[in-house]
């Protein structure tokens, strides 16, 4: 079940990809997505960002344009928490452990297509395990539950 909530940046100087990955993300039901066409846009956005971006889908070269170095800029802003990156080249997203999905970080040869997308938010939008709740002693999945029959005998019904 994807989060609807997942704020996401697509950075990319070309217009027809920025449009075509939106187009991806909506089809897999992501739609608070923000597209930006240069570096110091995306700088802006995630500066004055009062949340942190779940995701950035982004092109390396739109940042080594302006002599940033995009997959260190992820990794040091708080503001992004996973990162998707590509350059200008079929790819296979890669698999990552649950251990090791607190912040993703992966770079591809080219944008992704919508399978190495949708593989890539079931990594970042998978379920989490908030904590469990031990059961009362009579409730335990192992005991059995019973219900206690009544027999009401005479009632309305039975009249």
């Amino acid at each position: 079940m994807t989060n609807k909530t997942l704020r996401i940046l697509i950075a990319d100087e070309h217009p027809y990809q920025r449009l075509q990955l939106e187009k991806l993300l909506n089809g897999l039901g992501y739609y608070r997505i923000a597209p930006v066409n240069c570096f110091e846009e995306l700088q802006r956005l995630v500066q004055s960002a009062l949340q942190p971006f779940d995701l950035l889908l982004g092109n390396i070269e739109l940042a080594s344009h302006a002599g940033v170095d995009l997959a260190r800029f992820c990794r040091v802003s708080t503001q992004i928490q996973h990162a998707l990156l590509y350059h200008s080249q079929h790819l296979k997203v890669p698999v990552v452990p649950p251990t090791e999905r607190e912040a993703v970080s992966l770079s591809l040869p080219q944008a992704p297509d919508s399978e190495a997308l949708e593989s890539f938010m079931a990594i970042i939008d998978g379920p989490v395990l908030v904590g469990k709740i031990a059961l009362p002693a009579g409730l335990g999945s192992s005991a059995a539950y019973t219900r206690k029959h009544r027999n009401f005998g005479q009632t309305v019904f039975s009249r």
